[in-house]
This record gives C-alpha cells, sequence and structure tokens, in this order.
C-alpha cells in the first residue's frame, strides 16, 4: 500500500492509495483488519481513556448486530472506493 494522502474524520476516514498488486478490496479488508485491532488493544490498554466501557460496549454491541462479527464491529462493512 502506498499511500498518497489521508483526512482523519471523527466518524470515518479517507485515504487516497494505491494498491500495489492491483487488489484494493484486499488491500481495504486488511486495513481494516488491522487497525481495528490495533484501535480496539489501544483503547482497552489506556487507562486514561475516560470513555473506555461505553466504547467498547458500542462496538460489541454493532458486533452482535451483524453475523459476520466475531465480537467487536469497529469498522463499517460497506466502503464507497471511487478511483481516480
Amino acid at each position: 500500500m502506498e499511500i498518497y494522502g489521508y483526512c482523519i474524520m471523527p466518524s470515518h476516514v479517507h485515504l487516497i492509495f494505491r494498491s500495489e498488486n492491483g487488489d484494493p478490496s484486499g488491500l481495504i479488508r486488511d486495513f481494516k483488519g488491522f487497525t481495528s485491532r490495533k484501535m480496539l488493544k489501544v483503547i482497552e490498554e489506556n487507562p486514561q481513556e475516560s470513555r473506555k466501557e461505553w466504547m467498547l460496549w458500542m462496538f460489541e454491541r454493532a458486533g452482535k448486530k451483524n453475523s459476520n462479527v466475531k465480537f467487536r464491529q469497529f469498522w463499517q462493512q460497506n466502503n464507497k472506493p471511487i478511483e481516480i
């Protein structure tokens, strides 16, 4: 993955990237899996995060609504990639 630009919004992320192997869907899947595991770990292990219990509960609640999710859902299932 070669990232040319990004914008982190309060509820989502925009990326301008290039997939070296020509498979952007696989790349997005792997990116979402990696970042969700890391972010959930940071939230769980941060003693100063005052909203920790609430956020983890929200991710668990979202995961229960989706049969494809084992425990917590961090990212939305759908993407809207646009080739530029």
